[in-house]
């Protein structure tokens, strides 16, 4: 796999940087960038590090210093997402673990889903592959997940107001749902890309479409207040539709007979 040369360089660093420091598994790429659908001006940097033990304290004062090294060099590194996960418990997806967000340390989760694009479509920076603690994940448990989170989280953020008067909002939620329903019903990952061709199918009009895709591309799309609020009003009125709908697709429910 080729990366970009600025992102190819920036992993590099992070590789030296965790392999001076011990205690190290392995690491690995995964998203955007290993299944073919990287936007330079939009895709994180997806990493997960296997290590040996729970960081504690003093290592976490290390990997932040580290990544705050990292960080300063601008461009890519600001969008560099790194979550370090003790071997023996890799397989839970229920702890928080240490978690670089492109700014910051904070925690996060190795989520169901998470865990299945990293074994479909990972890429070992370093150590062995499949990365150790880490099984594939059955589709039934990764519709499991995904049911959940849209029935609960996206619930919610459906039912705010104010978020969806921001792209990113916008861009991310709308995209979650071609992608929800393509698990939900084939057990399918998809881009999203794919997740853009297939927003008409929830409704989205053209117009809305195209200012997602082009903000993907790297493209200025410039709307006035008014044009942002009534954006916002019709993004969050096809949410919670695709919500509602997604809903009803509970994998753990099987089908009624239509006769």
């Amino acid at each position: 796999m080729e990366l970009p040369a600025d992102i190819a360089l920036l992993l590099e660093r992070l590789r030296d940087g965790l392999l001076a420091r011990g205690g190290l598994v392995g690491i690995y790429l995964y998203g955007s960038l290993t299944t073919g659908d990287f936007s330079p001006a939009r895709s994180d940097i997806d990493v997960v590090v296997i290590v040996q033990r729970e960081p504690d304290q003093a290592a976490i004062k290390e990997l932040r210093q580290l990544h705050t090294t990292l960080a300063g060099s601008g461009g890519a590194a600001g969008r560099l997402h790194c979550l370090y996960v003790p071997v023996e418990t890799a397989a839970d997806p229920a702890p928080l673990r240490t978690y670089w967000f492109g700014d910051r340390m904070t925690q996060w989760q190795l989520k169901v889903m998470t865990q299945a694009e990293l074994t479909l479509t990972g890429v070992a920076l370093f150590g062995p592959w499949p990365p150790p603690g880490i099984k594939p994940v059955a589709t039934a448990d990764v519709q499991a997940a995904v049911h959940q989170e849209i029935s609960g989280y996206w619930r919610r953020i459906a039912r705010q107001r104010t978020c969806w008067r921001q792209d990113a909002w916008v861009d991310f939620g709308l995209t979650v749902l071609p992608r929800a329903e393509a698990v939900l019903t084939a057990g399918e990952l998809i881009t999203k890309t794919e997740a853009i061709r297939r927003l008409a199918d929830f409704g989205v009009p053209a117009t809305l479409a195209q200012q997602i895709r082009r903000r993907r591309d790297g493209q200025v799309v410039t709307l006035s207040p008014v044009q942002r609020f009534r954006r916002a009003r019709s993004a969050r009125r096809i949410m919670k539709r695709g919500v509602r709908r997604l809903s009803y697709l509970d994998p753990a429910v099987p089908p009624r007979d239509p006769t």
